[in-house]
C-alpha cells in the first residue's frame, strides 16, 4: 500500500529516460506557454498605455503602475522560461538545478500574478478568471509530480481564499466555486501527470526494446561479442582508414577442434558457457582488435600483426585444458590483406581456408594463407561456381578404363571415370574437383550427369550395332542423402532403355559407416531391383572388415596401394592372398586396381582374383578410343 501511495504521489527517483521525457515535455509546453503569455501581457500593456494616451480616468495611476509592473514581471518570467525551454530542446540546457529553478520561478510568478489580479477583481465583485487561467497554465500544461501539485496548488488557493475572505467575507457560492475550480484543476493536473508518466514508460519500453534489437543486431546472442554484420562493417571502415598501416594488419580465423564432442558430453548450456569464456579470453588477448563470433565454434579477429602466436597462447590454454578426455585443440588460420579493397568476408574465408589445412594436424596450430593456398582456394571456388556450366557445356567427359577377366584375358567391363577439360584451367585433376564437389555437397550433380552420359553411350552403341560391356559407376555417399538414388537410377535407365545388368553400382569403402540406415536401405533396394553392388577401394580405410560384416556386395575392388612396391614387398602378396581368400569365403568376387606389371597380373591370377584393372591393360580413355580398340580387336569382349 505504501508503495502505491508513493508511486501515486510521484515520490522516488525517476529513471534518466523518464526524467528526460518530462523535461522535454515541459520544455515544449514552456515554449508554447511563454509565447502565449507574452502575447497576452503585451496586449494588456498596450491596453494600459492606450488608457494613458487617451486620458481614461477610470483607472488610477496606482492601478496602472501596479498592473504594468505585474505584466512586465510575467513577460520577464516568460522570456526566461522560453530561453530555458529552447536550450532543453536543443540539448544545451542550463545546469539541472538552475533549469528546475527557472521552471519553479515561472510557475510562482504565474500563480502570484493570478492571485494578485483575481484578488483585485474579487474586491470589485468580479470573478477570479485570471487565477483559473494561470492555474491551468502552471499545472495542466506543465507537468509536476503529484505531491508538488497538491502542495503548491492547495497553498495558492488557500492563500487566495484567506486574502479575499479577510477583505470581503466569502459567500457560500464563492467557497463552492473556488473549491470546484481547485478540485477540477487538481484532477486535470494529476491526470496529465499520469498520462505523461504512462507515455514515458511506454516509450521507455520501446526504447529498451530498440536498444536490445540494436545490441542484437551488432552482437552475438550467445557470447555477447560482435557478430559478423558488425565485424564486416567495422572492418571495412578500418581497412579504408588511410591512417591505418595495412601492412601491419592481419585477419585471424579461430576454430575449436572437437568442440562438438564437448557439446555432446556436457550439453549446450555448458558448451555455450565455454564459448563465452573463449570469446572473453580472445578479447583480452587482442585488446584494441576487432573480435567477432563467425559461427558455431569459430571466431574471427582483425588486429595488428604483432606477437600473434604469443597472444594466442592464453586462448589455446583455455581450449586445450577445457576437458582432458576430449582433447580439444585451437586451430588458427591467418590472412594478411594485400589491398584496402579486399572484402572482409573474403579475407575471413582465406583465413578459414588456411585454418582448414591444419585441421587434424596435431603438430601445427597456426597457419598463414599462402600463394599456393590462394591458387587452390580459387580453383575450388571456380569448380563450385562452374559445375553447372561445365555440365551444360559438356566440359566433363566420360573416360572408360578396361576391366579384364584374369582367367581369359578378355574385356569383361569398364569403369566410368570423370574427366573435366576446362577452357580456363585445362584438365582438372579428378582428386581436386571430386573432393571439392563432395566438400560443398554438389557431387550428386556430377554423378547423375555421369550416369546419363553412360546411358547415352549405350544408346549410341546399340544404334551402331556394337556389343556393350557392363559399366561400373562410382556414387558418392552424399548421393544417398540428396535423393532416393535407387529410384533415380531406375528412372534414368528406363528413360534410355538400358538393361540394369549393364550398370554396376560402386560405393567407396570410405563413404560407408556402421549402422547407416539410409545407406543400408538404399543398397537393399538396389539389390532387390537386380543391380550388382561393388565395394570400391577396399583396404583404403580402417573399417574394411566391419563393412564386410554389415553389408553385402557382389564384387570387392582391392585398393591399388597393395600393389605399390609389389616386387620388393613380400607382405603385399601375403595380404592380397588372404583378402582374395576371405572374399571367396563370404561369396564375393575380387577386382584388383593398379595392375601395372605382368608379374603382378600373374600373381593375382594365381591366387584367384577374378578381375584386373590397371595401366597394364589400358589407361582411362575417351569413348571413341575404346570403341576403336574393341572394333580393331585390341580388346575382345567376353561372352556373357
Amino acid at each position: 500500500m505504501l508503495k502505491k501511495i508513493k508511486r501515486f504521489l510521484g515520490l522516488g527517483e525517476f529513471s534518466p529516460y523518464v526524467r528526460n521525457f518530462f523535461e522535454l515535455t515541459n520544455a515544449r509546453s514552456g515554449i508554447f506557454l511563454s509565447c502565449v503569455v507574452t502575447i497576452l501581457e503585451l496586449w494588456m500593456l498596450l491596453s494600459v498605455l492606450q488608457m494613458v494616451v487617451t486620458g481614461d480616468s477610470s483607472r488610477t495611476s496606482e492601478w496602472i503602475i501596479t498592473h504594468c509592473i505585474s505584466y512586465l514581471a510575467l513577460i520577464f518570467a516568460s522570456a526566461l522560461m522560453f530561453l530555458n525551454s529552447y536550450l532543453v530542446i536543443k540539448k544545451k540546457k542550463f545546469h539541472k538545478k538552475l533549469s528546475d529553478a527557472i521552471n519553479i520561478f515561472y510557475s510562482v510568478v504565474c500563480m502570484g500574478f493570478g492571485v494578485y489580479i483575481s484578488f483585485l477583481d474579487y474586491i470589485k465583485g468580479e470573478q477570479f478568471v485570471t487565477l483559473i487561467t494561470m492555474t491551468i497554465f502552471a499545472f495542466c500544461f506543465l507537468v509536476w509530480r503529484p505531491l508538488y501539485t497538491i502542495l503548491f496548488l492547495t497553498s495558492s488557493y488557500a492563500f487566495f481564499y484567506t486574502a479575499c475572505n479577510s477583505v470581503v467575507t466569502a459567500t457560500y457560492a464563492t467557497k463552492v466555486n473556488l473549491f470546484i475550480v481547485w478540485l477540477a484543476v487538481l484532477i486535470a493536473a494529476l491526470n496529465a501527470y499520469q498520462q505523461k508518466m504512462s507515455e514515458a514508460l511506454k516509450e521507455k519500453r520501446l526504447e529498451d526494446a530498440n536498444e536490445i534489437l540494436k545490441r542484437l543486431s551488432i552482437s552475438d546472442e550467445i557470447t555477447g561479442i560482435a557478430n559478423m554484420n558488425h565485424f564486416i562493417s567495422r572492418s571495412i571502415e578500418l581497412l579504408h582508414d588511410r591512417s591505418v598501416d595495412l601492412s601491419r594488419m592481419i585477419f585471424l580465423f579461430l576454430d575449436i577442434e572437437h568442440f562438438k564432442n564437448y557439446n555432446e558430453k556436457y550439453g549446450f548450456t555448458h558448451g555455450n558457457g565455454l564459448l563465452r569464456a573463449v570469446a572473453q579470453t580472445i578479447e583480452k588477448a587482442f585488446p584494441g582488435g576487432l573480435v567477432a563470433r563467425f559461427s558455431n565454434d569459430n571466431f574471427v579477429v582483425l588486429v595488428e600483426d604483432e606477437n600473434i602466436t604469443k597472444k594466442l597462447m592464453s586462448v589455446e590454454s583455455l581450449v586445450n585444458n577445457a576437458d582432458s578426455e576430449i582433447k580439444m585443440k585451437l586451430k588458427t588460420g591467418a590472412y594478411r590483406p594485400g589491398n584496402r579493397d579486399i572484402l572482409p568476408v573474403i579475407a575471413c574465408d582465406y583465413a578459414r581456408y588456411a585454418c582448414k589445412t591444419i585441421k587434424k594436424n596435431y603438430v601445427r596450430n597456426f597457419c598463414v594463407y599462402s600463394s599456393e593456398m590462394d591458387l587452390d582456394f580459387h580453383r575450388k571456388q571456380y569448380i563450385i561456381n562452374n559445375i553447372d556450366r561445365a555440365i551444360e557445356n559438356k566440359y566433363i567427359h566420360v573416360y572408360y578404363q578396361p576391366v579384364i577377366n584374369s582367367a581369359t584375358g578378355l574385356l569383361c567391363g569398364v569403369e566410368a571415370l570423370a574427366r573435366w577439360n576446362d577452357p580456363q584451367f585445362g584438365f582438372l585433376l579428378p582428386s581436386v574437383f571430386i573432393n571439392t564437389l563432395e566438400e560443398y555437397r554438389q557431387i550428386h550433380k556430377m554423378d547423375m550427369y555421369m550416369l546419363e552420359q553412360v546411358c547415352r553411350d549405350f544408346v549410341e552403341l546399340r544404334e551402331c550395332n556394337i556389343k556393350a560391356v557392363p559399366v561400373s559407376i562410382n556414387f558418392s555417399r552424399l548421393d544417398f542423402e540428396v535423393f532416393d538414388l535407387a529410384a533415380e537410377v531406375e528412372l534414368m535407365l528406363k528413360k534410355y532403355d538400358v538393361d540394369k545388368k549393364l550398370i554396376h553400382v560402386e560405393i567407396t569403402e570410405s563413404a560407408i559407416t556402421e549402422d547407416d540406415k539410409v545407406l543400408q536401405y538404399a543398397m537393399e533396394k538396389f539389390r532387390s531391383s537386380g543391380y550388382a553392388l561393388w565395394l570400391d577401394d577396399f583396404g583404403s580405410c580402417y573399417s574394411g572388415l566391419n563393412v564386410l560384416k554389415e553389408y553385402d556386395f557382389d564384387v570387392m575392388k582391392i585398393d591399388m596401394k597393395f600393389l605399390q612396391n609389389f616386387g620388393s614387398n613380400e607382405k603385399s602378396k601375403v595380404i592380397l592372398r588372404n583378402i582374395v581368400k576371405l572374399a571367396k569365403e563370404i561369396g564375393m568376387q575380387t577386382l584388383t586396381e593398379g595392375v601395372e606389371t605382368e608379374e603382378a597380373s600373374e600373381f593375382l591370377k594365381e591366387i584367384g582374383c577374378e578381375k584386373l584393372q590397371g595401366y597394364l591393360f589400358g589407361k582411362p580413355m575417351p569413348r571413341e578410343e575404346i570403341y576403336y580398340k574393341i572394333q580393331s580387336g585390341e580388346y575382345t569382349i567376353e561372352e556373357s
